[in-house]
């Protein structure tokens, strides 16, 4: 040993170590504390047949699926049906609706132009969240809906600013077109045709006011206004005492409802007197039925000219039957 280095003596024993450490490797991947255990579950009973044991594991499959299932569905609170979590639209208040309902309220509410903010917004009572532009795009996109809501939002748009005034062209060629101008001007010109009216009116009066100009224009459309309003008494028809808009009621109770520009759908008045009311006396005042024409006020059950008050003409029943059809067999 004397011929040696304390170097050599080193790698001498590191060599002796090495198979050593290499066997206490290989016998640790062996050992049972690091083996996966089956479970129980997927154990089979010594007394436990292949086909039996072949029956549990199936049951227990489709008992793990069911509950998957049932965690991805949930219920519409409108159609009440039970509908996967794929097919129904979350709203920003978590009310969760099935796309069919959802699609069914939007298309009402686009077709009777109830589309702002305050109108456009969560079926259940008491929530009022916005529906949101794009769950409204993702609802009706590339149908006709769609397009007539951009369009109802672009007519029923406003200016912020007070100061500002949204003005629209009265000639027929402009087809209706809108422009900006500043509030406190009494004249303006259309950017496209040049035509100059009153942004209040549409119409153009130079050196008067609106209301001397209305009152001249009473003046001399007298005889028309008078004949008109004698056609109105004779086909029994009302205004609405909001707007002052005329209306028929073709089938229906006495009990309407203006969904005219300006009320849109915020005024209800009765048909036989006129009297505006509220929600609460939708019954209430109609001492005999919401179909006979009587109520607190009038009775004009005698009246040959007034139509009888129904629960709908037979197309409107042939329709509506239709619908149903259609909404039982899909």
């Amino acid at each position: 040993s004397s011929h040696f280095g304390p170097s050599f003596c080193i790698e001498i024993a590191a060599l002796v170590a090495l198979p050593a450490q290499r066997a206490a490797m290989r016998s640790s991947y062996l050992l049972p504390s690091r083996l996966a255990k089956p479970s129980s579950s997927s154990l089979k009973p010594s007394h436990e047949s292949d086909e039996e044991c072949a029956r549990r594991l199936q049951q227990e499959f489709d008992a793990e699926v069911a509950a998957k299932e049932a965690r991805e569905r949930f219920n519409c609170p409108l159609c009440l049906e039970t509908v996967a979590l794929s097919k129904g639209v979350e709203l920003d208040c978590l009310h969760r609706l099935c796309r069919d309902c959802l699609s069914g309220y939007l298309e009402v509410k686009i077709r009777e132009k109830r589309v702002m903010p305050q109108e456009l917004c969560c079926p259940m009572p008491g929530c009022g969240c916005e529906v949101t532009t794009p769950q409204i795009e993702g609802a009706v996109q590339g149908t006709p809906l769609w397009d007539r809501f951009l369009a109802t939002r672009l007519e029923l748009w406003r200016p912020g600013d007070e100061r500002e005034r949204l003005c629209e062209c009265p000639w027929p060629a402009c087809e209706g077109m809108r422009f900006l101008a500043p509030a406190d001007l009494v004249e303006v010109s259309c950017p496209r045709c040049a035509t100059r009216f009153c942004p209040r009116c549409r119409e153009r009066h130079p050196g008067i006011t609106c209301e001397v100009h209305l009152a001249r224009r009473r003046g001399e459309a007298d005889t028309a206004d008078k004949e008109f309003e004698e056609l109105v008494r004779q086909q029994c028809w009302q205004r609405c005492p909001g707007c002052q808009a005329v209306c028929e009621r073709p089938h229906g109770c006495n009990y309407m409802t203006c969904y005219s520009e300006k009320c849109r759908g915020k005024t209800s008045f009765c048909y036989l007197c006129g009297d505006a009311l509220s929600s609460l006396e939708h019954f209430t005042h109609f001492p005999y039925g919401l179909f006979e024409n009587a109520c607190q006020k009038t009775d004009r059950r005698n009246e040959e000219n007034l139509p009888q008050a129904t629960w709908g003409t037979r197309d409107w029943w042939t329709s509506v039957a239709r619908d149903l059809t259609s909404w039982a067999t899909r």
